[in-house]
């Protein structure tokens, strides 16, 4: 009998201070009600992600095509104009701003020395960016 009246009052013990510290109001206080969504941990690896993986390519129309047929991208640097035409390097002197057509002749990049060398490579970097 004396086991029974220590038992029973343990178990009341245990269930009042459980009721007390385990209440609904602070359990639910104490956990978060986060959400994990697949775009809430896309947004939180997305520093680590290649840039480039996720761009979209350009789709290729019938209008880019005419664009890139009839368009030259053209680079001036040191006041002479540089472009690329049917895989041939051009360059020309600009005047008033403008490109002097009578001045216009394909280098022979072959002959070059290292530092003309290195300038028409960032050169022709620069002009077949985004192919």
């Amino acid at each position: 009998m004396e086991y029974l009246v220590g038992s029973l009052s343990t178990f009341v013990i245990l269930y009042f201070s459980a009721k007390i510290f385990f209440s609904k109001e602070t359990y639910k206080k104490s956990t978060d009600t986060f959400k994990y969504s697949q775009s809430h941990i896309h947004e939180i690896i997305k520093p680590l992600l290649p840039p480039m993986k996720f761009m979209a390519k350009k789709p290729d129309r019938q209008s880019s095509r005419h664009e890139e047929k009839t368009n030259v991208k053209v680079i001036i640097l040191d006041n002479t104009a540089y472009w690329i035409k049917d895989n041939l390097f051009y360059s020309a002197s600009l005047d008033n701003d403008k490109i002097d057509v009578d001045s216009t002749k394909v280098l022979d990049i072959i002959n070059m020395d290292k530092v003309q060398l290195d300038k028409i490579m960032f050169i022709v970097d620069r002009l077949r960016e985004g192919k």
